[in-house]
């Protein structure tokens, strides 16, 4: 009798530890998948979040004294200010919104379209249009404005009425810069 029970103990034995060591297997692997399916959700592409980088920042709109700075925002809105520095606004140190005689008002609020085909970062609804074109690194070549184009200077282009001042070469503030010194 003790020979028959030897083998079904051993049998049972085995039996215990196989299926203990099969659950931990399972409770690695679900670890394991849990693992994998967080980094994959990490390293997946941001939709469109840096998409107007190679043109977002500020850009100076001064003419003939006026001071004025134009903002092109991370999600593609082209925003005018008028800085009020200077001795059309009283010096007063502050932001505000664009008047009739600001430069570039006519673009103030509209938004910027991405063009893959041309590379052009296009001014939706803009008369005369506006656009800048980058490299393949999406560096600033030029900007291109009714016709004309700049070549790392500023295009100034003036009217009795409306005056338009387009720079390639971004400013050192940004556009916390401007928000924090909005006038009341």
């Amino acid at each position: 009798m003790k020979k028959a029970l030897l083998p079904l103990f051993v049998t049972l034995t085995l039996a215990a530890c196989g299926g203990g060591s099969g659950s931990d297997d399972k409770a690695a692997d679900t670890s394991s998948q849990t693992q994998t399916n967080t980094s994959t959700a990490s390293t997946q592409t941001p939709e469109k979040s840096d998409e107007f980088a190679p043109i977002a920042g500020v850009y100076d709109a001064t003419f003939q004294g006026d001071k004025a700075v134009a903002v092109i925002s991370a999600d593609g809105k082209y925003q005018v200010f008028d800085d009020l520095n200077d001795s059309t606004g009283g010096n007063k140190d502050c932001y505000a919104a664009p008047s009739a005689s600001t430069p570039n008002q006519k673009f103030d609020g509209l938004s910027f379209e991405y063009d893959e085909n041309l590379r052009h970062f296009k001014l939706k609804d803009a008369d005369p249009s506006l656009a800048f074109e980058v490299d393949e690194d999406k560096a600033i070549q030029f900007i291109i404005y009714g016709g004309n184009m700049t070549v790392g200077d500023t295009l100034t282009i003036g009217s009795a009425n409306e005056v338009f001042v387009i720079s390639p070469k971004k400013m050192t503030l940004t556009e916390a810069d401007i928000a924090a010194k909005k006038c009341q």
